[in-house]
């Protein structure tokens, strides 16, 4: 991860290649926490794909991911934003989720579109599997809808279906 060009081929790669290999994923999140901003937002982007298909493998990592988002600086912009989907995405207790959601909140405030798409989309990830959830989101994607970028607006309509799909399911809502 550390030399050559960077792409999403390059990432999902990755992603495919470690996903399995609890070594592997432990180096990966220890590259998240390194010096090198570069490495950092590439170690992000591959646990972003990692998380895509399944986030149990970094799941043993929530606390510690979330506690990183909250650390990462504004600059970082696209750590944040990989990062962003990964806490909502492994967070899998009370706990996790409800944190997750008040990072979600902070990154809806960024100046980063993408973060801000970032926190749009982890919120309406995390109220279908927290119901004390389902307001907060529905507020930050009525906001989205109404003063957000075209980007913001396409992940909020995106969440609203998703929380229509899982309040018809039964699906944590």
């Amino acid at each position: 991860m550390r030399r050559g060009r960077w792409g999403l081929e390059r990432a999902r790669g990755t992603a495919r290649r470690i996903s399995g290999d609890k070594s592997a994923i432990k180096a990966l999140v220890g590259a998240m926490f390194g010096d090198d901003p570069e490495l950092r937002k590439r170690a992000a982007d591959v646990a972003r794909r990692i998380t895509e298909r399944d986030s149990v493998p970094l799941e043993h990592y929530a606390d510690e991911l979330a506690g990183l988002l909250a650390e990462v600086s504004l600059e970082e912009s696209r750590t944040r934003w990989h990062l962003g989907l990964v806490v909502a995405r492994v967070a899998h207790t009370r706990e996790q989720r409800l944190r997750a959601a008040r990072l979600m909140e902070l990154l809806m405030e960024d100046e980063s579109n993408v973060a801000r798409c970032s926190a749009i989309e982890g919120i309406a990830l995390l109220a279908c599997q927290e119901a004390s959830l389902r307001e907060v989101a529905e507020e930050m994607i009525e906001r989205a809808l109404r003063e957000g970028t075209l980007a913001m607006k396409c992940r909020a309509r995106e969440g609203t279906l998703r929380l229509e799909k899982g309040s018809r399911v039964g699906g944590g809502v």
